[in-house]
């Protein structure tokens, strides 16, 4: 037996089957007289797709928190989690003890995509709700930026440079060990900047400066 929630929200019927596809991002390039060669990038977002029963009456063998909920509750609250795009619990609980132990599901979500399925002749008054998932994973980096969106996805990238609302002396004053790279690093968060000081400030040598003496910075 399992018990299936999203969201908060307990399926009261278990689906029969749900599938939790794990994508790569491998990439395979041809390489000229060397054949193929494949890249190996890290993990895709899993994906999981499952058809529910939504009951329109209590069933005996059917599950609830805290009493039965009409199919309308139901649907207004996948509808909720589709408007306000806010990512939900999905959570899979196998009251198998041997297998609980060792395997259990829970991911951070959001709803892609449901949809509702009526047959009068094999269903009578429930439904069938079919329901894509997608993992999602917060950003835990300040440091990602949009680069553009291509075919429908945005891509970002992971921006080692650190901005800061910092203002900038226009002057620096060259202390014990400081080099170009140093000083660009401290004041600008970009070492590879030490290019710009030395041109600004005529230096040849961008690594011995005078204790003492005052660069420009702009």
């Amino acid at each position: 037996m399992y018990s299936v929630y999203l969201g908060g929200l307990l399926l009261p019927i278990a689906p029969d089957k749900i599938e939790i596809r794990t994508k790569n991002q491998n990439k395979t390039l041809r390489l000229i007289n060397e054949g193929e060669v494949n890249l190996l990038k890290r993990m895709g977002l899993r994906e999981i797709s499952f058809t529910a029963l939504i009951p329109s009456k209590k069933y005996p063998f059917a599950k609830y928190l805290g009493g039965f909920l009409p199919l309308q509750y139901f649907v207004s609250m996948f509808e909720s989690m589709k408007q306000f795009k806010n990512p939900v619990q999905f959570i899979v609980i196998r009251n198998n003890n041997a297998l609980s132990n060792i395997y259990n599901t829970n991911l951070t979500v959001s709803l892609e995509d449901f949809s509702i399925m009526e047959d009068a002749d094999s269903l009578g008054e429930d439904l069938h709700i079919r329901i894509k998932l997608k993992e999602y994973k917060i950003p835990s980096s300040p440091l990602m930026r949009l680069l553009g969106v291509d075919d429908g996805i945005s891509k970002y990238v992971i921006d080692n440079k650190r901005y800061s609302d910092k203002k900038i002396p226009k002057t620096y004053e060259v202390k014990e060990g400081d080099t170009l790279y140093t000083i660009a690093r401290k004041q600008f968060g970009d070492g590879e900047k030490w290019q710009e000081l030395e041109k600004i400030n005529n230096l040849s040598n961008s690594v011995e400066l005078e204790v003492g003496s005052v660069i420009r910075l702009e």
